[in-house]
């Protein structure tokens, strides 16, 4: 990975986390989608398949992301990601070795595949946990409470409410750590990361609110992608546009299941 003039580093054993600050206006637009969201009565409930002691965390619909703005931005900042992955050591080629077809050769294309937004109130949490279905994932800052009760131990100044990454790290003492923290009050910034990665938040106590929006991403190959176009290609063959009733009100049904009919 290029560091800056005459600097490269590398590390491919490595889990990377890159973050980056989301520009001014998409970061006051996310902010006020979120708002609605969390004032709808009719909002999208995501808890039942997250693993977060909280009570209130809602998915975000595709138009709703596509009209902001985020979803272009979103597989851009994920592109940029995957690229930086990449050029980390021999991944590239390592990942041409593995995977006869997979996203690499920086011939591929980015999906996101769901994204939620997370309030988080005093005395709730987030567990280690991380995301399947997906190779890419993400987390935006969005508020933080303006004062927090101080935590009963000074070394421990810090932790309350951040988000922790838990890692493979501590091979070595002085040049790898298990762990990683995340000031969750810096934000605006957009957090990526590889959807295995062992992630938790902790609780805080006191008034307020720690806003997040996470999304997750697929990475496929450019082959991929192809074959995907191929097979909807060959499913809308078997489509027939059947004019029936009155007015010429138009119907659509599959071409197999009308060819059951005849039969019957």
């Amino acid at each position: 990975m290029e560091m800056g003039d005459n600097w490269q580093v590398n590390a491919p054993w490595a889990q990377l986390v890159v973050s980056t600050k989301v520009p001014d206006e998409l970061f006051k637009t996310t902010l006020e989608l979120t708002d609605k969201i969390y004032e709808d009565v009719n909002r999208d409930s995501a808890g039942g398949s997250l693993a977060g002691q909280i009570h209130n965390e809602y998915y975000i619909a595709q138009e709703k992301l596509i009209e902001s703005g985020l979803m272009e931005y979103f597989i851009e900042m994920t592109t940029k990601y995957w690229g930086t992955v990449l050029t980390n050591g021999n991944m590239w080629q390592a990942c041409d070795r593995k995977f006869e077809h997979g996203p690499h050769g920086f011939n591929y294309a980015c999906k996101i595949v769901s994204a939620w937004t997370v309030h988080q109130f005093e005395n709730e949490y987030n567990p280690i946990h991380d995301h399947s279905n997906c190779k890419i994932s993400a987390v935006m800052h969005l508020k933080f409470p303006e004062k927090i009760d101080p935590p009963v131990k000074e070394h421990l100044q810090g932790l309350d409410g951040a988000l922790i990454f838990s890692g493979m790290g501590a091979a070595d003492e002085w040049c790898t750590s298990p762990l990683m923290r995340c000031d969750s009050s810096h934000v605006g910034w957009l957090h990526l990361f590889p959807s295995s990665l062992g992630h938790s938040v902790y609780p805080f106590k006191g008034e307020g609110e720690r806003r997040s929006l996470s999304f997750n991403a697929d990475i496929i190959s450019q082959k991929q992608l192809d074959s995907i176009v191929e097979q909807q290609k060959n499913e809308q063959e078997k489509i027939k546009i059947v004019n029936k009733g009155k007015g010429g009100k138009m119907n659509i049904i599959a071409a197999d299941e009308e060819n059951e009919k005849g039969e019957m």
